[in-house]
């Protein structure tokens, strides 16, 4: 009776149409799944998903920087972040973020901010949990395709000629690249701290504490409005038109 989509990005419109015919049928079972925080999960929508089974969702919030996400054509807004995981949350839903840090051009002021502006996120009760992971260039990848558009430069992994794992994975299966960025910025060791951090934002804990205070090693205040969030909850506004079957039902 459970059940996880693995789509990478569910549509707003297929889970309409998914929680609509469920509902429909009444059909009582308990999914979740992978998605983008698009605009178009209005609080009507996340209501009827609900009410359809829907207990957790799953989305990048990436590097939490609208500079970063517009560089890595993500297709959201912090802001925009900001009120569809409230839409959710508000709905009942689980929402889990994944983060990332050590992004192309990343520089320390904004692995701090971004910090921030998760720490506002989950005191705003947007947030029920999220997991920092190290960014990795991957051969595929847009970045990967062309890595001067993003300021790095790639190599195969044993090209550069660093120390390789005692038993590397066969040729076929290597897709991570090596990189070297443009921006000088110590991201192995800011990880601890992002992760620290957020630990204790799952518990509830230490909500109050500036973001600079976690890491090891000296960081720049943030440059985030301490309101930021809270403004862009406040600017946001119940939009049922996207999706007005939904509402009629």
């Amino acid at each position: 009776t459970g059940f996880h989509f693995v789509d990478e990005a569910a549509p707003p419109k297929l889970l309409r149409a998914l929680s609509l015919r469920l509902i429909e049928r009444r059909v009582a079972v308990s999914w979740w799944g992978n998605l983008r925080f698009e605009k178009t999960f209005t609080p009507a929508l996340t209501d009827l998903m609900a009410r359809a089974g829907c207990v957790a969702v799953t989305g990048g919030l990436e590097v939490a920087s609208d500079r970063l996400l517009k560089l890595m054509n993500k297709g959201v807004t912090v802001a925009q972040v900001a009120r569809v995981t409230k839409a959710f949350r508000s709905s009942g839903i689980f929402v889990h973020a994944y983060l990332i840090y050590g992004f192309a051009s990343q520089t320390l002021q904004e692995t701090v901010d971004s910090l921030e502006i998760v720490r506002q996120l989950f005191a705003a009760g947007c947030l029920n949990s999220a997991y920092w992971h190290r960014f990795g260039v991957t051969a595929h990848s847009p970045i990967g395709k062309n890595p001067g558009a993003y300021g790095i430069k790639v190599w195969n992994v044993g090209e550069r000629g660093l120390p390789q794992a005692a038993s590397p994975a066969p040729v076929f299966a290597v897709n991570t690249l090596e990189h070297e960025d443009s921006v000088d910025c110590p991201h192995a060791m800011v990880g601890p701290g992002l992760k620290r951090a957020v630990h204790h934002y799952m518990l509830g804990k230490e909500l109050e504490r500036a973001a600079d205070s976690w890491f090891d090693i000296a960081v720049p205040k943030t440059s985030v409005a301490a309101n930021m969030i809270e403004i862009c909850l406040a600017e946001g506004h119940r939009d049922p038109s996207a999706f007005p079957e939904a509402v009629a039902r």
